[in-house]
């Protein structure tokens, strides 16, 4: 066979040095390259829920270092080994951080892991942007869900909770550093508030996070009234 086709996988989001010299050392495995990009969908289908790129920017930045010879993108469990057969691909190569995982694909192609480049990864870059803080708001113990799941999203972190009844509060939210003895504190403290609290307080509460330069998510119903709804989203544009 005169021409050795080499295929790799990954997100590439916020694409930096280490992704680049992992494409480099993939190339040089053999004389064409494939790179595939892992779809929107798929990645939140494997819980990677915090990539801040969508796939045509991952795409460009892909295609704009002029390391590969194709682009694909992966779309669906199972993708690799119908590539591996439609493209006649040779070698599959992967970081190292995944060393056996892909060794079943030995039954189709060469398996090569590479040991990625020490110090830089997307993970650690997205942790290193601002933290967004979180402020939450209302008497439900969903407070206690959001909570435990921001650890897992990178550049966000909940704040202290405001609530009138913390009756449904874990230990956590129920703690004296978490609670924000008025609503004017959590606003001082916060980038931006989740609220499920009682419908009747929406309106009140979710104006002044406005007013004050907060960003907002708020269960529904945002408001009662249909005019004040109309308010809200005037000052929120504004």
């Amino acid at each position: 066979k005169l021409m050795v086709k080499v295929i790799t996988y990954g997100t590439y989001d916020l694409l930096h040095y280490g992704h680049i010299r992992l494409l480099e050392r993939a190339k040089a495995l053999g004389d064409y390259l494939i790179v595939g990009v892992t779809s929107d969908t798929f990645d939140r289908e494997r819980g990677k829920i915090n990539v801040q790129q969508s796939l045509m920017e991952r795409v460009e930045a892909v295609r704009a270092t002029g390391i590969a010879d194709e682009i694909i993108i992966e779309e669906y469990e199972g993708q690799k080994i119908d590539d591996i057969k439609r493209l006649d691909v040779d070698i599959f190569t992967v970081g190292s951080d995944w060393r056996g995982k892909f060794d079943y694909l030995n039954a189709y192609c060469k398996v090569v892991y590479l040991d990625r480049t020490q110090g830089v990864s997307s993970t650690e870059i997205r942790s290193e942007q601002q933290v967004v803080r979180l402020g939450l708001v209302g008497e439900s113990p969903i407070l206690n869900k959001i909570e435990r799941e921001s650890q897992y999203v990178n550049g966000l972190e909940a704040g202290k909770v405001f609530s009138l009844n913390d009756q449904y509060l874990s230990e956590n939210l129920q703690a004296a550093e978490k609670q924000a003895a008025s609503f004017q504190e959590l606003l001082d403290e916060s980038d931006a508030l989740y609220v499920i609290s009682a419908p009747s307080k929406h309106y009140a509460q979710i104006k002044e996070a406005l007013e004050a330069g907060k960003h907002v998510l708020c269960e529904s119903p945002i408001t009662l009234q249909p005019q004040q709804w109309k308010e809200l989203k005037k000052i929120a544009k504004d």
